[in-house]
């Protein structure tokens, strides 16, 4: 039998360890349950998925709306429901059960020791009676047995009481030992008591009092020990109910607890669910415009190069099932980035919107739109009219682009070379067809900008030959195969020479001498046109040397080159490298160079005029030079332009024009030169007008280095500057 303090003891060593375990598993679960939910739920959201953009956008958004780290995930929640209510009801369940084991083993021991107390009081009672039936009577036969048996029942009601005591309190096992040595000297009592009924039967009745109260305390210690374990527990009952409480209490707490959390995570995972699917809705959104933007150009609407290129597949795949054709209309404007340049960006940006909205008003509905980029537009369109319907749609777009826009206060104007181009006559592919359309386009632009050009076979013979003579240029000037040719300038007041204009000459291994229309342009288009003009100057440098020193030469600059940075510095620094004073050098400019910017030109011609160049504005009379501007740039010379010259004779208004270009010239100071001299009739004229110095074919041709030399050789050595 356990010792009743012994399961008390544990019971409460249970409880409490209980609890402190449940503590700990309500501190320790919602972490372990957090690192689990983690792994499984937001671990995997950190790897990419490249299945689709959806899941894409998914887990993108997840990872955004991610809940706060101390949220566990739905699985764990659930999990910490199950184990902390678990944890509470076994707790409940065993301590209620270790509460019922104590209270059992103190109603048992409570009745054990009521069943002792009523075995000893029946004993006694049997004993009394004997032993005054024997004192009354004397004894009978079987009164030795009787008497035996009785005292061995009561030796037994010993044994079992001190076999109690372990079960006992040390109170009550005092009490149960005092009653153990009692029961002894009850058992002594009984046998003195037995043997004197023999001798004297009145000394036998006057020992029976005492033996009786024996007998009386030896019970009701027994109630006593028994009336003591019913208290007990009762009391350990009561305790038991209070334990139940608190553990219920215990119990409906944690419930409370894991229920509110619960409530606040899946209160958070709703809201996570809302700006989820609010973000995947907004991303998808995002991404569908983000589609468009790249299948459709930002500012105009129209669609961009990718798009059309997808969409003349489409078409040529289509034309080719049915047996037609479809034709492209390139347009590039002319004069957009003067316009940008000038009125800025808003500006370009309205002149493109405005393009795309009159491109529109003059297609059709099967027609399709698209900027390619910058001021490139193209437009295809189905074979409904063969070529005429394109030709004239591009007619009309051409009409229509070259009507001015109001920008502001100012009015804006732009045209359009547009280039046409047919399948299959073209091209069958759409890389072909575009081509095709971007050759007549440049063709149209070369010819005349604001012109229409359908593509033809020789076009692209053209193009080839132009691309040869790119990279023969190319190599040309790397191999000095452009040389500097000079042509004299007179002095109109002496006739004497006082220098050269420089030309450029090609002596091309294949075409033989070609003069500047054949490449000049080239030239300048492809961007070889500094290349060469710095080639020229340092053979023309090294000529110069060979030649007397009053003997200035004049170099041209085009408007192109005008605007790269650091050119003056670059072509002074070349003829110091050759060892050339710059002063014998002279750099003519036209008027078109120098109006665009004006400060930008008055930078640049200051660090020629420093160096000691002087500086000429060539072909005077052809642009829309300002008097204010001739003031402030300060020209050394003007040369008046040969068409003024050339019509001199005969033309009374090129008279009054050349008149007054000569009087304004040396109203400012500065020398004048006429181009273009071919007979001695104008050149007598000029002299007559003031004319400074002249130069073309009747004072010389262009010559080469070689024929210069023979040419000065030849002259008198007393030739004035």
């Amino acid at each position: 039998m356990l010792d009743r303090r012994t399961i008390r003891g544990a019971a409460l060593r249970v409880g409490r360890r209980a609890s402190h375990f449940a503590g700990r598993k309500k501190e320790r679960t919602p972490r372990f349950a957090f690192d689990k939910g983690r792994t499984q739920c937001f671990a995997g959201l950190a790897q990419p998925d490249d299945r689709s953009a959806g899941s894409n956008i998914v887990q993108e958004v997840e990872r955004t709306l991610r809940l706060p780290q101390y949220i566990a995930g739905p699985k764990a929640v659930i999990v910490l429901l199950v184990l902390a209510v678990t944890l509470c009801l076994g707790t409940l369940i065993y301590v209620q059960h270790a509460n019922s084991i104590i209270v059992d083993h103190d109603m048992q021991t409570a009745v054990k020791f009521s069943e002792i107390a009523a075995r000893f009081d029946h004993e006694d009672g049997n004993l009394y009676r004997l032993l005054v039936d024997a004192s009354a009577n004397g004894r009978a036969a079987n009164s030795g047995k009787r008497l035996d048996d009785i005292r061995r029942r009561i030796s037994q009601i010993g044994t079992d009481l001190a076999g109690q005591r372990q079960a006992l309190d040390p109170q009550d096992s005092a009490r149960a030992a005092g009653v153990v040595a009692e029961l002894g000297q009850y058992d002594e009592a009984v046998g003195v008591v037995s043997s004197m009924l023999e001798v004297d039967f009145a000394a036998s009745v006057a020992m029976l009092r005492p033996f009786r109260a024996n007998a009386d305390r030896v019970l009701v210690e027994i109630k006593t020990i028994a009336a003591s374990g019913i208290a007990d527990a009762h009391h350990h009952a009561e305790a038991a109910a209070w334990r139940t409480r608190w553990l219920v209490a215990l119990v409906t707490v944690a419930v409370l607890l894991v229920a509110g959390l619960s409530y606040v995570w899946l209160a958070l995972a709703a809201e996570r669910g809302v700006l989820l699917r609010t973000e995947i809705k907004r991303r998808g959104e995002a991404e569908q415009e983000a589609l468009l933007l790249s299948r459709t150009d930002a500012l105009t609407g129209l669609v961009n190069r990718r798009a059309f290129g997808s969409a003349l597949e489409i078409a040529i795949e289509a034309a080719m099932s049915a047996g037609s054709g479809l034709s492209i209309v390139l347009i590039d404007l002319d004069g957009f980035k003067n316009a940008n340049d000038t009125h800025g960006h808003a500006a370009g940006d309205t002149v493109l919107k405005t393009v795309a909205h009159r491109l529109h008003s003059v297609c059709g509905a099967g027609s399709t739109i698209a900027r390619l980029g910058g001021d490139e537009f193209a437009i295809l369109v189905p074979d409904e009219g063969g070529v005429d319907d394109a030709m004239a749609l591009a007619l009309e777009a051409s009409n229509m682009l070259h009507q001015p826009l109001a920008w502001r206060s100012n009015v804006i104007m732009v045209g359009a070379s547009i280039g046409v181009s047919r399948f299959p006559n073209d091209g069958v592919a759409a890389g072909e067809l575009l081509h095709a359309a971007d050759i007549a386009m440049y063709e149209a632009k070369r010819g005349s900008k604001g012109g229409v050009c359908l593509f033809s076979p020789s076009m692209e013979a053209e193009r080839l030959d132009r691309r040869r003579m790119e990279h023969e240029l190319r190599d040309g000037i790397a191999r000095d195969e452009v040389k500097p040719f000079y042509q004299p300038i007179v002095r109109f007041s002496d006739g004497s020479l006082c220098g050269f204009e420089i030309l450029a000459r090609w002596q091309h291994p294949r075409l033989g001498l070609l003069t500047p229309d054949a490449f000049i342009r080239l030239a300048d288009s492809t961007g070889q046109i500094t290349a060469m003009t710095k080639s020229i100057l340092r053979q023309a440098c090294i000529d110069a040397r060979q030649i007397p020193a009053h003997l200035r030469l004049a170099l041209n600059i085009s408007p192109t080159q005008f605007e790269e940075p650091g050119l003056a510095e670059a072509l002074i620094a070349i003829i110091l490298a050759e060892g050339v004073s710059p002063s014998r050098f002279e750099i003519e400019i036209t008027e078109d160079a120098v109006m665009d910017d004006i400060v930008a030109a008055e930078r640049v011609l200051a660090t020629f005029r420093r160096s000691g160049i002087s500086v000429a504005l060539d072909d005077f009379g052809t642009g829309y030079s300002s008097l204010s501007n001739l003031r402030r740039l300060r020209f050394d010379k003007i040369k008046i332009d040969q068409s003024f010259v050339k019509s001199l004779t005969d033309s009374v208004e090129s008279e009054k024009l050349v008149d007054a270009i000569i009087s304004l010239a040396l109203s400012f100071g500065m020398k004048v030169t006429a181009e273009g001299i071919e007979d001695a009739a104008a050149a007598a004229m000029l002299t007559r007008k003031g004319c400074t110095q002249g130069q073309g074919y009747f004072f010389g041709k262009p010559a080469s280095f070689g024929e210069v030399a023979k040419l000065l050789l030849s002259l008198p050595h007393h030739v004035a500057a």
